[in-house]
């Protein structure tokens, strides 16, 4: 959100137009009358929402019914009724398997944000079709959702994920922060990353970069979808919806690697004894 701001603002600046910041969750809880009382009132001109969901219709409806211009970026739902600057998730998942298919990897999972995120379904998609083209399936048993995008459900999958000692050499999760919720547990565990198992990600935060290991991700250019929705305030009439795509670009750093020849979580399994019970899982 920040890297949102700041090319919201880099634009705002050049046109020598103001930006009202309003949160939905300001007090701790979902409450949209602030955001609905400007718009009522008329005291903004337009309106970006950043990664909105079903829960954000009213406002959506509420600037529709007062001609005023909308943009969501990346919304968590088909958007209709307003502009969307959003990123080619379909190719970004096929790139990711294009790279890991020529590290040699065949068996890969794959990790999403909540079920009902049009983010995680495409980015799914791009990496089944992309695997597919090469003639490997992604198997219905290792694609995952995560229930949401935060970094304790990251962490959360992982220790569901590697109890349940899947046969796979990679893993891909919809977004950085279940990445930086799973390296946790799996480090804690011992995995060896990428020697073990490869991990990929999505969206190419700051942070990832900080890592050891640097999380290998697809970017998102979040400055440019900043900078792209207020273009679209000022160039597009209200009741005129245009989708914007931009590409996201693969950072290859340090988590993803070769294929192991075999998943090193099965392996160390069969070494301890007693290891045919999850609960005494030793990696």
């Amino acid at each position: 959100f920040v890297q949102l701001l700041t090319g919201i603002e880099e634009e705002l600046a050049a046109r020598s137009t103001g930006l009202m910041l309003g949160s939905l969750e300001l007090r701790g809880r979902y409450d949209p009358s602030i955001v609905l009382g400007w718009i009522r009132e008329r005291r903004i001109d337009g309106l970006i929402l950043a990664k909105p969901q079903r829960r954000e219709r009213p406002l959506i409806r509420a600037c529709v019914d007062a001609d005023l211009p909308v943009v969501t970026i990346a919304p968590d739902e088909i958007v209709t009724r307003a502009h969307v600057v959003r990123c080619d998730n379909v190719t970004a998942g096929a790139t990711v398997a294009e790279y890991l298919y020529g590290l040699g990897h065949r068996r890969i999972a794959f990790a999403g944000g909540p079920d009902h995120s049009v983010d995680s379904r495409h980015r799914l998609q791009g990496l089944r079709d992309g695997l597919a083209a090469r003639g490997v399936p992604l198997r219905p048993e290792w694609a995952f959702s995560c229930g949401s995008w935060d970094v304790p459900a990251g962490s959360a999958f992982a220790e569901r994920f590697l109890g349940a000692s899947p046969d796979v050499t990679a893993l891909v999760l919809a977004n950085d922060a279940l990445s930086f919720g799973f390296l946790r547990v799996a480090h804690q565990r011992g995995m060896r990353v990428p020697g073990d198992l490869s991990v990929v990600g999505f969206d190419g935060l700051p942070q990832g970069e900080l890592l050891y290991r640097a999380l290998t991700t697809m970017r998102q250019p979040m400055r440019e979808m900043g900078r792209m929705a207020c273009m679209r305030l000022f160039e597009e009439p209200a009741r005129t919806p245009v989708r914007t795509e931009l590409t996201m670009e693969l950072v290859v750093r340090e988590t993803a690697g070769p294929a192991a020849p075999q998943s090193a979580v099965r392996r160390e399994l069969r070494l301890i004894p007693g290891a045919d019970r999850p609960d005494v899982l030793g990696v």
